[in-house]
């Protein structure tokens, strides 16, 4: 399965500058999610002690631990916002690639962990000392990542790491789906700029670093003849809710821009 995120994820990166016109199939934003009762339970020792395709995979070896380390870091260098919808348990591992996500979605079953600690390890793996506590704040990465406690999805909910919560697995798909497709109504090249800059602003620059940045992607969508016909487009759309439902808030028809997810 790592193999297989490498290259979905390296596939996903944006080949030249973000300015390049970039093929109106290749996606805009990207849902991970999984099939059966989990999310993901992280790595699993016995099947890597075992071998993978014949071939054994070292858990104990320095670029095996660098093959985890680098997916993070291309989910976080690729255009697209990722939406993680979890179900169960997401563990070790897979409690990363859900942080590594820009937004979570997650059913009241979800229950997320990293028990690196409890095995003898140092707590924080994969990115998660970078994440979490950006995410929840300093206290509860600290009491999660020293402990290897468990966190429910109504815990999680409450302290913003989810972003919304829905009842049964099944309604996952639909609440993901809704929230891309809000994602989808906006300029490409804004998205991707607003990711962006909500990297470099998470790595603790100063305002007045933020605030240049913005400047300079605002000009640059201003003056972005793509851009610029998605805001008009919206801008289309909401007045002609206004007038057509007496101001009740925008229509369900207009012309802003879809792409495939």
């Amino acid at each position: 399965m790592m193999a297989e995120l490498h290259a979905v994820f390296s596939s996903l990166e944006h080949p030249a500058s973000m300015l390049t016109p970039l093929p109106e199939d290749h996606p805009r934003v990207v849902v991970l999610r999984a099939e059966g009762r989990a999310f993901c339970g992280g790595v699993d020792i016995k099947a890597a002690e075992a071998g993978v395709g014949g071939r054994a995979w070292d858990y104990k070896d320095m670029r095996s631990q660098q093959l985890l380390s680098r997916l993070i870091e291309k989910m976080r260098q690729v255009p697209q916002p990722i939406i993680a919808a979890v179900q169960g348990a997401a563990a070790g591992g897979g409690f990363a690639l859900a942080l590594a996500s820009d937004v979570r979605v997650a059913s009241r079953d979800a229950r997320f962990s990293a028990a690196f600690v409890r095995l003898g390890l140092t707590g924080t793996d994969m990115g998660t000392s970078y994440f979490l506590w950006r995410a929840a704040g300093l206290g509860i990465a600290s009491e999660l990542l020293l402990t290897g406690r468990q966190l429910g999805a109504e815990r999680a909910h409450q302290l913003g790491l989810v972003s919304e919560l829905v009842e049964s697995p099944g309604e996952l798909e639909a609440a993901a789906r809704k929230l891309a497709g809000e994602m989808l109504a906006c300029s490409r090249v804004g998205l991707q700029l607003t990711k962006e800059q909500l990297n470099a602003v998470s790595d603790g620059g100063s305002l007045r670093a933020a605030l240049t940045a913005e400047n300079s992607h605002q000009m640059l969508l201003v003056n972005d003849p793509t851009a610029s016909a998605a805001a008009m487009a919206w801008l289309r759309q909401l007045m002609g809710g206004k007038k057509g439902g007496g101001g009740g808030g925008s229509s369900s028809g207009g012309g802003a821009p879809r792409s495939k997810l």
